[in-house]
């Protein structure tokens, strides 16, 4: 059955916390919509590689994101994703505003399921960043606030149709002084049962920016310029309903950053799967 419906459709699509492509596609005119929210909060940051408190006592942030996944062609697929965030710190600041959204396309360059000598699937993805509307330049902003692309590369093998592996390496260029960042992500999957899956994750950033929050040169406007950087893991599974509705639920958690704050979050998602080839019987 098509590797268990591709692992559950790898965890009822990935946790939009942060990018992640994938070389597993959906088939043509078939697809899913998910919705996520996602609650995190941190009473702790690192200035430069130092952990410290949040000098205002704490930051919470809750976002709903709407992640479109569709398949064009055989061997491309279309990813939209976007949403809005809420931003409340304990000195009673706080800011909203729709979220930047991506808009990507993946090229699925080698299909395990009809490569020779067991390749895995190769998947290439590149992706347009629109900036949200939000306010930058604060230590509560949504975001950086810059317009650019991504791309990356992607890897992926199904073993026994039980077990998955996936490995992406990309790189993110932004305009408005947005340092550029190269990440990684690495992600494991277990189907459990025929209506159980789990996943691990991890999740680096590298910013190629030189500045720190509190060094030589740095002010409040200067926020998005600073070099963030972000390592991260994740845990979570997904329970399958019904065949198109399933529910997940991750949790997040920083390991190590530089000039960001060291959030712990969970995220529930609702995932509504679709085929309009087969749609009215067809």
């Amino acid at each position: 059955m098509r590797h268990f419906i591709t692992l559950f459709l790898i965890t009822s699509v990935s946790a939009p916390v942060w990018a992640e492509g994938s070389p597993w596609l959906p088939v043509p005119r078939s697809g899913s919509l998910s919705v996520s929210h996602v609650y995190q909060d941190a009473e702790k940051f690192y200035r430069g590689k130092d952990r410290r408190r949040l000098p205002f006592g704490g930051i919470e942030q809750s976002t709903t994101w709407v992640t479109l996944n569709y398949g064009l062609a055989e061997s491309v697929a279309l990813d939209v994703q976007g949403g809005h965030s809420e931003v409340e710190a304990d000195n009673g600041m706080e800011s909203d505003g729709m979220t930047d959204t991506t808009i990507g396309l993946t090229w699925r360059v080698i299909d395990e399921d009809i490569s020779e000598a067991g390749a895995p699937s190769v998947a290439v993805r590149v992706a347009g960043i629109i900036a949200g509307d939000y306010d930058t330049g604060m230590p509560w902003s949504i975001g950086d606030g810059g317009d650019g692309f991504e791309g990356s590369l992607i890897v992926g093998k199904i073993f026994d149709n039980r077990f998955a592996l996936s490995a992406e390496v990309g790189r993110r260029e932004r305009n408005s002084n947005v340092p550029g960042e190269t990440f990684l992500n690495a992600a494991a999957y277990f189907l459990a049962s025929p209506k159980l899956s789990l996943s691990a994750r991890y999740h680096k950033t590298m910013s190629d920016g030189d500045l720190d929050i509190g060094g030589y040169g740095f002010s409040p406007a200067r926020f998005p310029e600073t070099d963030e950087d972000i390592d991260r893991v994740a845990l979570g599974g997904s329970f399958n309903l019904t065949d198109q509705i399933s529910l997940g639920l991750n949790w997040f958690s920083i390991l190590d950053g530089r000039n960001t704050a060291d959030f712990d979050a969970i995220l529930g998602t609702i995932t509504y799967t679709f085929d309009l080839y087969n749609l009215g019987g067809q």
